[in-house]
């Protein structure tokens, strides 16, 4: 499995800048991280569709996208202008990623119910617009992956398999983020596992019981498993080093750094 570097690990910087720490540490595939306006603002998918293709084209500086990241609001939004706008926005980053050749758009499911008995009905406020953009997920040959991640109605694996099995479509899958994964308590080789082909997209970074935003080596995440793991279910596409913190470090480049010698080391020995 190829590692790729998220421009998350740099959201503070502009998307030139990001690609400019990635580029000189090596990496040649990246994880394009578009999360609200205000996140990790690395790219407008409502923008312009061909003046917008041809800057970030210009702007890759010969690396590649694997995979867009992006977030604008939930899905399960009572607010149909809401919806609406995230469906727009979900369209042109799928829009993009059949441009630039990346072969999937992670997206988050919705937000959690404040009840766990009001899943259902959060869940039917999705279903609808998350087909829609299934359809033309596949009409583009790119997949829709949804993240499994805390505070979302897919936070387990057993939610992300009954959205899974609602939605219905051949075009959507889970995108793993192995730091929220672990920071639920959960064993991310066998979550993994249990999901199979169902995996679209790994997102790498490390985690404990209440905090998903870890380099890797500082938490519970055991990347060697999760190497046996990835290679039992077949999986063969890029595993994306996505580094966040609430407080940042003081050189984000370092941990990337680190974390890819970390996974990388991991990787090697998982037989």
């Amino acid at each position: 499995m190829k590692l790729g570097a998220s421009t998350l690990t740099f959201r503070r910087l502009s998307l030139a800048g990001a690609l400019d720490r990635i580029r000189r540490l090596g990496f040649d595939t990246l994880d394009l991280c578009c999360i609200f306006s205000s996140y990790c603002p690395h790219y407008d998918p409502t923008a312009s569709a061909n003046n917008n293709t041809v800057y970030l084209e210009d702007t890759l500086g010969g690396l590649r996208i694997s995979t867009l990241q992006v977030a604008m609001a939930p899905w399960n939004s009572t607010d149909r202008i809401v919806r609406s706008a995230q469906l727009e926005f979900v369209a042109g980053s799928l829009r993009a990623a059949k441009a630039v050749g990346a072969y999937a758009v992670t997206v988050q499911s919705g937000n959690k119910p404040r009840l766990d008995s009001d899943w259902s009905g959060a869940a039917q406020l999705v279903i609808e617009p998350i087909r829609i953009a299934a359809r033309r997920a596949e009409s583009f040959g790119v997949q829709l992956s949804l993240e499994l991640r805390a505070g979302t109605l897919t936070e387990t694996v057993e939610q992300a398999e009954k959205l899974l099995e609602l939605i219905a479509s051949p075009a959507v899958g889970v995108a793993v983020d192995t730091g929220c994964v672990a920071a639920a308590g959960v064993d991310v080789a066998a979550a993994i596992e249990r999901l199979g082909s169902r995996v679209q997209h790994v997102h790498l970074r490390d985690g404990k019981p209440g905090n998903p935003m870890l380099t890797p080596g500082d938490g519970n995440v055991d990347f060697a498993a999760v190497g046996r793991a990835l290679r039992k279910i077949g999986y063969e596409r890029v595993g994306s080093i996505a580094l966040d913190w609430s407080q940042p470090p003081a050189d984000p480049s370092e941990e990337l750094r680190r974390a890819r010698a970390h996974i990388g080391e991991a990787f090697e020995t998982a037989v």
